[in-house]
């Protein structure tokens, strides 16, 4: 019961915390003060821990949580390198 308490804590974190983030991305359309590198570092980190959630445990929370993590860093990730290709190409097009 607890363990479930606390995962859903978790859950509503990892919600509140991404958000901020996707949210900036789609109204600025700006990506260039994001390191890809530490997104797919953890794109990677939260696919690995959404494969264990499934293949190691019955706990719906936990998949829940695990794939929700996994699907914001995953968009985060893909709305980074999006708008860093559309502003290079924005910078190719202004320099001509």
């Amino acid at each position: 019961m607890i363990g479930d308490v606390l995962l859903g804590i978790v859950s509503l974190c990892t919600l509140i915390s991404y958000l901020p983030q996707a949210i900036k991305l789609v109204k600025t359309k700006k990506s260039n003060d994001l390191s890809t590198t530490s997104w797919i570092i953890w794109v990677v980190s939260s696919f690995s821990y959404s494969l264990y959630a499934f293949l190691c445990s019955d706990e719906f929370m936990l998949k829940f949580e695990t794939t929700l993590e996994f699907s914001f860093c995953l968009l985060i990730l893909l709305l980074t390198i999006k708008y860093r290709k559309n502003n290079k190409r924005e910078g190719d097009k202004n320099d001509k």
